[in-house]
């Protein structure tokens, strides 16, 4: 079994599923059927798709034939039976990488999603499990590293793991959190925040006076005109009938 279907087998453990992989129907190999009982018996039959390279193409139809080929149904009630004492109807599931796919009948999730979920949860404890014990390495060795990981996803190389849009998601997704703005409001960070408005359509004055407009309050907007008139070079850039206007003639334009 390769990486990725432990991954998912180990995803559904920790959710409380009992995992039977690697069923043999026929010329088939069935991934995995997860059984969980409780209140309510929750089964399902779990297929895996995934892949790195997004050039592989993968059909709708290859797909739905893990779900349904006769072998296929056949040997998952017989798992079931063995497994509960009784037939009883399943759930399918298809965890795959392939985007925007829909299988009639079939539930599915983004392997990324179960990825993330099962690395957010991992503690600092030893896991003799290999797949789980690279997974917590990488998290806690790598991923701590802020240098490394702005150099995977900023980077421009043939193995670069962000495409130039998800990149821009990324820092998008990373500014709206409140971290992000609690960084930006440290003094110790005014260098870079004007660097990054030198490189942004903020450099415009008619787009910078309008994002003042929007941050700045009615007492704060006449201080920072005051401020501004005194700074360098301010004074002789300004046009004469500007500059010989008082302060509140100027507020109230």
């Amino acid at each position: 079994m390769g990486p990725e279907k432990e991954i998912v087998e180990l995803w559904l453990n920790r959710k409380g599923f009992f995992t039977i992989k690697d069923i043999n129907a026929g010329s088939r190999v069935i991934d995995m059927v997860a059984i969980k009982q409780d209140k309510t018996s929750k089964i399902a039959h779990v297929e895996v798709a995934c892949y790195v390279s997004g050039s592989i193409a993968t059909k709708a139809s290859d797909l739905m034939r893990k779900f349904n080929s006769a072998a296929v149904v056949k040997k998952i009630r017989q798992t079931i039976k063995e497994h509960i004492g009784a037939e009883t109807e399943y759930e399918k599931f298809l965890i795959t990488t392939v985007p925007n796919i829909n299988l009639d009948g079939v539930n599915v999730i983004g392997f990324d999603k179960v990825l993330f979920e099962f690395v957010n949860n991992l503690d600092k404890q030893y896991y003799s499990n290999n797949v789980t014990r690279t997974l917590q390495l990488v998290k806690f060795i790598l991923m701590s590293n802020p240098s490394y990981i702005a150099k995977l996803i900023g980077k421009e190389h043939d193995y670069k793991a962000f495409t130039s849009s998800a990149r821009e998601q990324f820092i998008r997704d990373l500014f709206e959190q409140d971290v992000a703005k609690k960084i930006f409001s440290k003094k110790s960070n005014e260098e870079l925040m004007i660097e990054l408005l030198k490189n942004s359509t903020l450099k415009n004055p008619e787009s910078l006076a309008s994002a003042l407009d929007k941050i700045l309050t009615k007492r704060t907007a006449t201080k920072f005109l005051n401020t501004l008139l005194k700074q360098k070079g301010i004074k002789t850039s300004i046009k004469p009938k500007i500059k010989n206007k008082t302060l509140q003639q100027f507020v109230e334009v």
